[in-house]
Formats: structure tokens, sequence, C-alpha cells
């Protein structure tokens, strides 16, 4: 019987350049399912004259984010590393703060806070596909653009939001 916790895969990359891009993902998967449990909670405790529409918003963004969420722990996956999954991990690993116990902003605020959250990982998000590209990783370099473009996007949404005069 072959013990699993011994293959690693030949990827072509050093096991200091593996381990560099892992380090990169696991923080950005702690951040990712932050903003996803944010965006939940958000949802789910959203109230006032535009509750439907928050609502629906905040599920749609959630929704996108538990499949980046699965998407990022299957890379890490595929480097032959563990993926982190408690919560206690993701406090721990994430670059953005968790939202107080028992907090339940006014809307407006919320939509603000995911504002940030979003901006503040496509802040991240450059300086991890300069780390990557450091480590000659091109696919996993790929895979940032492509979310740092859905974060400017999903926060250009909300922005949008609080630009309007109803909230």
């Amino acid at each position: 019987m072959v013990d699993a916790t011994t293959i690693k895969p030949n990827l072509g990359m050093s096991e200091e350049q593996v381990q560099g891009v892992v380090d990169v993902l696991k923080t950005l998967l702690a951040d990712e399912f932050l903003l996803y449990t944010k965006l939940r909670n958000y949802h789910w405790n959203v109230t006032g004259p535009q509750f439907m529409q928050l609502h629906e918003l905040f599920e749609t963004q959630y929704e996108a984010l538990a499949e980046v969420v699965d998407k990022i722990a299957e890379r890490i996956r595929q480097y032959g590393a563990f993926a982190p999954g408690t919560m206690a991990e993701y406090v721990e690993l994430s670059r953005l703060d968790e939202e107080a116990a028992a907090t339940y902003p006014a809307a407006r605020d919320m939509v603000a806070r995911a504002v940030a959250d979003h901006e503040a990982l496509v802040r991240n998000l450059r300086e991890d596909i300069e780390t990557v590209d450091d480590l000659d990783d091109e696919g996993a370099e790929d895979m940032l653009i492509g979310l740092m473009q859905d974060h400017q996007e999903m926060a250009w949404f909300l922005r949008a939001f609080l630009e309007g005069a109803g909230l």
C-alpha cells in the first residue's frame, strides 16, 4: 500500500518554489473564506428599504466566492499540500479582519465593509501575483489575475450601490 503523504508531484518546480506558491494560496484561501463568511452574515442579517436587492447581491457574491474557495483549496492539493480548513486557520492566516461577534452593521456599512474587503483583496492579489511570478508559476499567476479581476468587478458593483441616493 502506498502512503499518499509521501507522493510529491513532479511539476517542474523546486520544493522552495512549490512551498512559496502554497503559502500564497493558503493565505489567499483564508482571505476568500473570511470574506465569504462576512457576505453570508450580511446576506442573512441585512435590513432596510433595499433589503431584497442587497440580500440578492450578497448572495450572488458569496456563491461566487464559494467556488473560488473550492478552486484555491483544490489548487493547493495539486501541489501536494493540505489546504487549511478550519476557522481558526483562516482567522490566523487571513490578511482581512473578521467581523466582531454579534455585530450587525447597518446596510450601508455592510456594503462599505464589503467594498473595503474586495479592494484589499485586489491590492493583496497584486502582491501575490508578483510573488508567484518570481516563483515562475504561470498557472498560479493566471489564476490570481482572474481572481483580481473578479474582485475588482465585485467591488465596483457594491460601490455603485453606495453611490445611489436610496441607501
